[in-house]
């Protein structure tokens, strides 16, 4: 009697799915809850007045604000030089800066009253800063802030 050969049989390989089925779910998890969690990126929380603000019916009122421009001294942002208003220059003192706006204050200028900080792009940050502090230090507390712009020069 012969005997017949039979062919092998075909060896087929199947990877395991429920793992993949766990990454595959991880993976959805994960990028539904990064939307959350980033809402808030790229935003400045505010303090909204809670009796809605202005009206659109009643009178406008027009606040002029005291504006304290930040210049660079020499022009690649080494040094600073203050002015307010558009007059009263005030060098590089951020304590003088901040007695001008204690003797404003000292007249009756109210603590709510609109104060710009307007610097120059060149300007570096700390000067920015310096003059915000100055500011706070003279007990204002509507400070507002003006894109950088471009020197004179």
């Amino acid at each position: 009697m012969a005997k017949t050969i039979r062919p092998p049989k075909r060896l087929i390989l199947q990877p395991p799915l429920v793992p993949v089925i766990d990454v595959v779910f991880n993976l959805l998890i994960f990028f539904m809850c990064i939307p959350n969690a980033a809402a808030g990126a790229g935003y400045l929380t505010t303090n909204l007045p809670k009796d809605g603000g202005m009206r659109a019916d009643g009178p406008t009122v027009v606040f002029d604000r005291v504006k304290i421009t930040l210049e660079s001294a020499d022009g690649h942002g080494n040094g600073v030089f203050i002015t307010l208003g558009d007059m009263e220059s005030l060098g590089d003192s951020f304590e003088q800066l901040a007695a001008s706006l204690d003797s404003m204050r000292a007249r009756g200028l109210a603590p709510h009253y609109p104060i710009l900080l307007a610097p120059t792009s060149e300007v570096k940050l700390k000067y920015i800063v310096s003059a915000f502090d100055a500011v706070v230090a003279a007990q204002f507390s509507n400070i507002q802030f003006q894109v950088p712009t471009y020197s004179r020069d």
